[in-house]
């Protein structure tokens, strides 16, 4: 009976392996996932976007046809994507530039995600990082890599809170507020007071006409 116990106990595990990991040290397959609600559904164009940039600038001054030229410091592109069938994609862009160094960096990953509701009828998902990679530019030179499953385990996948809302200073867009539980465990959207308001990232998409 023991020997019967161990075997099945050992079957289950490598059922349960094959379902997370392949042979490829770099794709994790046959994550959960659920539909996408249409609140947060976007089409092959479409991206919920964050944008920033560098408040920095630089003025050329060495002599030479760049003279008193400018460039920012840089700025920051972060675009998700959900679509139909439960799977989405992630890509975060960041452009630093100094004096003498310009980097431009890209992180991009795919994977499926889960939608969910507390007890509350609250909004949460959870994304399963499947693939990846890392790339960078520095003055020209251009190196990329895929992301290793650690990465995409550790870092990539995420539980948020979520609502879609409008903003009254802002009619041209719908907007995706979300929150990092995993970054902010302490968050509870069920108790005033537990979000600080920087931790809530604001994701805006065109208004459909």
């Amino acid at each position: 009976m023991k020997k019967i116990i161990f075997v099945v106990n050992m079957m289950v595990a490598i059922v349960a392996s094959a379902q997370t990991t392949s042979s490829d040290p770099f794709l994790i397959k046959n994550t959960p996932r659920t539909q996408v609600p249409n609140d947060v559904l976007t089409n092959d164009t479409t991206h919920w976007t964050i944008s920033t940039l560098s408040t920095i600038g630089y003025v050329n001054t060495n002599p030479g046809p760049y003279y008193n030229s400018y460039k920012s410091g840089g700025g920051m592109i972060v675009k998700f994507r959900f679509k139909e069938g439960g799977t989405f994609e992630f890509i975060l862009y960041i452009q630093a530039n100094t004096y003498g160094i310009d980097t431009e960096t890209w992180t991009q990953f795919e994977g499926t995600v889960e939608f969910f509701k507390n007890d509350k009828g609250h909004n949460f998902m959870r994304t399963y990082a499947n693939k990846g990679t890392y790339r960078i530019t520095k003055n020209g030179q251009t190196t990329s890599r895929p992301i290793p499953v650690s990465d995409l385990k550790a870092q990539h996948s995420n539980r948020y809170i979520w609502e879609r809302t409008t903003l009254k200073d802002d009619l041209n867009n719908d907007y995706l507020l979300m929150v990092d539980l995993d970054a902010h465990p302490g968050a509870a959207i069920d108790k005033a007071g537990s979000i600080d308001p920087s931790w809530v990232s604001k994701f805006h998409i065109p208004k459909k006409k």
